[in-house]
């Protein structure tokens, strides 16, 4: 008699993944259509598993945010502190992970998410507070007071966050060359 084979075991998945593949779908349609069955749907699982993560959607949206900040703005704020340079090493280091590592690719969907969810908006607000004040420490640190201080900070974090949103030619200057031009325009006092 044959021993009957067992069935191959299904893949779990893990609550990190659940947040990451989120995160994409976030990103490719909009928080509007991030819902249980279509990320189940996405990973080849049940809604169990889900629910195996997760009490509910709001943990679920409260965890997602809480990945996000921690993976887009948290660690960033670490490795930039731990580069223990000078104000402008330090910016430089935070334009350059930004750039390299693509940090700002999920920030347009959580902005539109946001507008359309209060709660979501108030979470996004803290992500932004948190990165307002780092940034704004990093120019104070440069010596920039008052209102220059204000739109310094205010223009890098937009340009930051949003400038792959907007469609600009490309031009003759390297990536890297780039990054030092804009660096050199946000760092340079005002004349």
């Amino acid at each position: 008699m044959k021993a009957r084979e067992k069935p191959a075991p299904q893949p779990r998945y893990d609550r990190e993944l659940w947040l990451e593949t989120a995160l994409n779908m976030l990103a490719r349609e909009g928080g509007a259509r991030l819902r249980v069955e279509g990320l189940a749907r996405s990973l080849g699982v049940t809604k169990g598993s889900f629910y195996h993560h997760f009490r509910d959607r709001q943990d679920f949206v409260n965890s997602l945010i809480s990945y996000w900040s921690e993976g887009f703005t948290d660690s960033v704020i670490a490795v930039v502190n731990d580069s223990h340079g000078s104000p402008s090493d330090r910016l430089w280091a935070l334009t350059r992970h930004i750039e390299t590592e693509g940090l700002d690719r999920f920030d347009n969907a959580f902005r539109s998410w946001a507008a359309q969810d209060v709660m979501v908006a108030e979470l996004i607000r803290e992500v932004d507070l948190k990165r307002h004040a780092f940034v704004r420490g990093l120019f104070e640190d440069l010596g920039f007071s008052g209102a220059e201080l204000d739109m310094r900070v205010k223009v890098w974090l937009v340009f930051a966050s949003a400038r792959r949103t907007v469609y600009t030619p490309e031009n003759q200057a390297s990536a890297n060359t780039e990054l030092e031009l804009r660096h050199a325009f946000f760092t340079q006092p005002a004349t």
